[in-house]
């Protein structure tokens, strides 16, 4: 995907994120409320039906003391993801993918998305594999914090869906991408596709707290596919 292929082109520089996209800045619109006057409520025109709200309109928080699926404490919009009963598995996925990078675990990482397409972005962004990846992207935050650091928490942005433009998501390169790296109509068996943008807080050494948008200029990014009833990354 060209937009992921660009941005990862200039994140490599930067050593980072393989699978970043086109840049989207997260517009977090605050919703306005008006004081209630006695027997004077809010007018009806300024009442917005909460599905039609932007995204951030309904941040929630899922946090590790109370969930152990959670890996890393998470806030996102929760009406812009799957919930299973009182579960998120795409959010669950996300928080692995920060615990794995954390733990420079490439097994994990490799079970966590769509392998043949992580091989793809790893080598056409000039890293030798997945180990190499993190590596490199774990280097260049601690570089950049003058020593090691702890991934503390994610904010989800953005999360794009199939209703959205195709110049923003580029959905249509990773499919042509994935039915061609696995010899199949794999599109055939895609559920859903999903680009998020996540914000992540880390901590040096000495307690100091850093954001990725600030330090490396873009938040990380990474697709969600539901891949004939699996949750892939991509």
């Amino acid at each position: 995907m060209k937009a992921i292929l660009k941005k990862t082109a200039a994140v490599v520089t930067a050593a980072a994120m393989m699978t970043a996209s086109a840049a989207c800045s997260s517009k977090k619109e605050e919703s306005s409320s008006l004081s209630n006057m006695v027997g004077n409520g809010p007018s009806d025109s300024l009442v917005m039906d909460e599905d039609n709200m932007p995204y951030g309109a309904t941040m929630t928080s899922l946090k590790n003391s109370t969930n152990d699926k959670v890996k890393i404490d998470i806030d996102f919009d929760p009406r812009y993801f799957v919930q299973d009963g009182t579960d998120y598995p795409e959010i669950y996925l996300l928080t692995e993918y920060i615990e794995a990078m954390q733990n420079r675990d490439s097994e994990k990482l490799e079970k966590l998305f769509y392998k043949p397409y992580l091989d793809f972005s790893v080598q056409r962004s000039s890293f030798s594999d997945a180990a190499d990846y993190l590596e490199k992207y774990v280097d260049n935050l601690e570089n950049r914090a003058k020593s090691e650091i702890e991934f503390t928490y994610i904010v989800v942005d953005t999360c794009l869906n199939e209703n959205e433009s195709e110049n923003l998501t580029d959905f249509e390169f990773v499919d042509q991408k994935i039915n061609e790296l696995s010899g199949e109509q794999l599109t055939d068996k895609v559920k859903s596709r999903k680009l998020v943008y996540m914000d992540i807080a880390f901590k040096d050494s000495q307690g100091n707290t850093y954001m990725i948008n600030d330090t490396l200029g873009s938040d990380l990014s990474v697709y969600i596919y539901n891949i004939d009833g699996t949750y892939y990354l991509l």
